[in-house]
């Protein structure tokens, strides 16, 4: 598959991906944490979006910060993939939290190409970390709630659970079911 879209920079969105993984690379490496990786689903859990960050939020059994936040705004599973030794290989996490199919359709992916690339950043986390549990994040429930819109993420769930079920330390989080925590008056449509 081509790469379709442009891996450090985003010229459609203004972004720079580059400049977010330097950004996280000036950040201490703090070894065997709980990595959420993806898109800006992560990367709003954060001050700067007016929120608490996610690693106040989330807390091991002692009370004490057990996660690192590797989320990066208008990523894609394509950038997740390219960004993934830089982002998630030096931390060696003992579990991986992973949200592949934010930003797909502005880019003009289809589910399964996205899929197709997820599962490369999955088997990359098995492979590099013998012990690690991956929790694949569902597809929530779309704000545009079009037959069309519920079709594409129920496709998305289904391709996930089913490669749960059938992989070792992998495991489906039903986000589905759930109504959206996110706010509707900052949404970006084209994005999901």
């Amino acid at each position: 598959m081509p790469v379709r879209v442009g891996l450090q920079y985003i010229e459609k969105w203004k972004s720079s991906m580059e400049n977010a993984v330097r950004r996280y690379e000036e950040e201490p490496i703090i070894k065997d944490q709980i990595v959420f990786y993806g898109p800006s689903n992560f990367t709003r859990w954060s001050e700067k979006w007016k929120h608490r960050p996610l690693r106040t939020e989330v807390l091991g059994k002692s009370g004490a910060e057990c996660c690192i936040n590797r989320g990066f705004g208008s990523s894609n599973a394509e950038h997740q993939l390219y960004y993934y030794p830089r982002m998630v290989r030096p931390l060696e996490p003992r579990a991986l939290v992973y949200y592949p199919f934010g930003n797909y359709k502005g880019f003009g992916y289809s589910i399964e190409e996205v899929w197709e690339l997820a599962q490369r950043v999955v088997m990359y986390a098995l492979t590099d970390f013998p012990k690690i549990n991956v929790y694949l994040l569902g597809c929530r429930r779309p704000f545009e709630e079009t037959e069309e819109a519920i079709a594409r993420c129920k496709k998305s769930n289904d391709l996930m659970k089913a490669f749960c079920e059938e992989t070792e330390r992998c495991f489906y989080l039903n986000t589905f079911d759930y109504e959206p925590l996110a706010r509707k008056d900052i949404y970006v449509a084209v994005c999901i």
